[in-house]
């Protein structure tokens, strides 16, 4: 076999492996998203939708780099062993990508839906939707002490 056939195989599994495992992985953490942008599903939606473009960004440009289009001169002809190692050492490298990066997303996915959470609630504060006091009191509560009428006819004198 010409190496060139094997080349072309590799670049068709490569294309294979991120259009089949993509969808996958999108499939069974949607429920993991939307369970971490509960409080916020609109940025949750958006979260995955900018991971997607990222995801296929990423593994694109790995498809395009690791592709030769001339052999290499340390290559035979035909199909040697050090070309089969290449050929697995590319399949691998991306496997090893795939799944650093989506265990990276895993990790990171709490925190970067507490942190937009939070913005939200930090930007919430102050507005009749939420209660300016940590205790969960609101300012205009009937036991609050501090008098907002101003001065009362006690002290005029």
């Amino acid at each position: 076999m010409s190496w060139w056939v094997v080349e072309l195989i590799v670049a068709g599994t490569l294309i294979v492996i991120v259009l089949v495992l993509g969808p996958f992985i999108k499939r069974f953490g949607r429920s993991y998203a939307a369970d971490v942008f509960r409080a916020n599903p609109r940025t949750g939606k958006s979260y995955m939708v900018l991971m997607d473009i990222a995801y296929y960004l990423i593994f694109a440009a790995y498809i395009l780099v690791t592709t030769t289009f001339e052999r290499p001169d340390d290559w035979g002809e035909t199909v040697t062993a050090a070309q089969m190692e290449m050929v697995l050492i590319r399949l691998g490298g991306m496997l090893l990508i795939m799944g650093v990066l989506h265990g990276l997303n895993v990790l990171s996915l709490p925190i970067i839906g507490r942190l937009l959470g939070l913005g939200r609630d930090l930007a919430a504060v102050g507005t009749s939707r939420s209660p300016a006091r940590p205790d969960g009191v609101s300012r205009a509560s009937p036991d609050d002490e501090t008098d907002v009428s101003g001065p009362s006819s006690t002290e005029t004198s």
